[in-house]
């Protein structure tokens, strides 16, 4: 029998605070190691990213007329009619197609939130994932404030509210027999307990080159649900610092199957075109305290990011 555990995190406080005052509880993490704890991480090139959307690194949907997932590229069901947000990366787009992330404006403020988070397995081969989907991290200010760097870009007039999170996810996820594409609205839900969103905006481009989010790879949509599109360096370092090798959980996707930071099996740094077309691959991994040969996902700093098709049944 699967022996039940319990992760709790309770933080409460809304108010604007220092950037130092962001730590997660250790409790809550759990650490994948490589078969090379050794190696020293290579640094990603921020400056030079490839856009989604542009082969290829396409952004393919199915209901109109992209019948499979292909690799490098993100898999939608469809795009939803009444799509908003920023299409001008002028401003950070290289001469050489690519675009900058250093030189993107970022969404201020250091707001902290009511968090619940609740992750356990109940004995009976489930994952059991509850709460309210509301970081336990600063977010930035939203609405974007008037006046600001990201304003002239996307004044996006959502707020972050509560969510009710109720997930049951197999303990021990298998592979479908075909992938599934991937709907808007959540993807996955981070160990921070908030919503992994895939890698395209509403308008049908590459979400983090186009849209204004905070620090933590992270904004607000009409759902008034916050989410992720991007694996920045504060949102990696606030799950679990990693300095080598195999780089740990970071949550679940929807199928069940773990995500995982942007490093692999012996430390080295991942891009799209290490993985398979639903971003992933399948090596062993430390899954439920025990290192498990499983497919799992992983963040890269390139597009798709996180997800390109499902490789389970969501």
């Amino acid at each position: 029998m699967i022996q039940t555990k319990r992760i709790k995190l309770i933080a409460i406080l809304v108010a604007i605070i220092s950037l130092g005052a962001c730590k997660k509880d250790a409790d809550v993490e759990e650490v994948s190691s490589g078969s090379n704890p050794g190696t020293t991480l290579e640094e990603p090139d921020l400056t030079h990213l490839p856009f989604g959307g542009e082969s290829p690194n396409n952004i393919l949907i199915q209901n109109e007329g992209d019948p499979q997932p292909d690799f490098l590229s993100l898999w939608l069901c469809g795009l939803p009619a009444n799509g908003a947000g920023n299409s001008n990366a002028a401003d950070w787009t290289n001469p050489d197609g690519s675009w900058n992330y250093d030189l993107k404006p970022q969404v201020e403020g250091n707001m902290l939130w009511p968090h619940e988070l609740e992750i356990y397995l109940d004995g009976n081969g489930n994952r059991i994932i509850s709460g309210n989907g509301l970081p336990d991290h600063p977010t930035g200010i939203f609405p974007v404030t008037p006046g600001s760097a990201a304003y002239q870009y996307d004044g996006n007039p959502n707020v972050i509210s509560p969510q009710n999170v109720q997930y049951v996810f197999d303990a021990m996820p298998v592979e479908a027999s075909q992938p599934s594409c991937v709907p808007f609205g959540p993807s996955g839900i981070s160990l921070t307990g908030c919503a992994i969103y895939h890698g395209s905006s509403t308008l049908g481009n590459d979400a983090a080159a186009h849209e204004m989010l905070d620090r933590f790879g992270g904004h607000t949509d009409g759902t008034e649900r916050y989410h992720y599109h991007y694996p920045s360096d504060d949102l990696m370092d606030h799950i679990q610092p990693h300095n080598t090798g195999h780089s740990p959980l970071t949550g679940y996707m929807l199928d069940g199957f773990g995500i995982y930071g942007p490093y692999g099996e012996n430390g080295e740094l991942l891009t799209s075109a290490d993985l398979d077309e639903c971003h992933g691959h399948k090596h062993p991994v430390m899954w439920d305290g025990e290192m498990v040969d499983i497919y799992h996902y992983h963040w890269t700093y390139d597009f798709p990011y996180n997800i390109g098709c499902f490789k389970g049944n969501p």
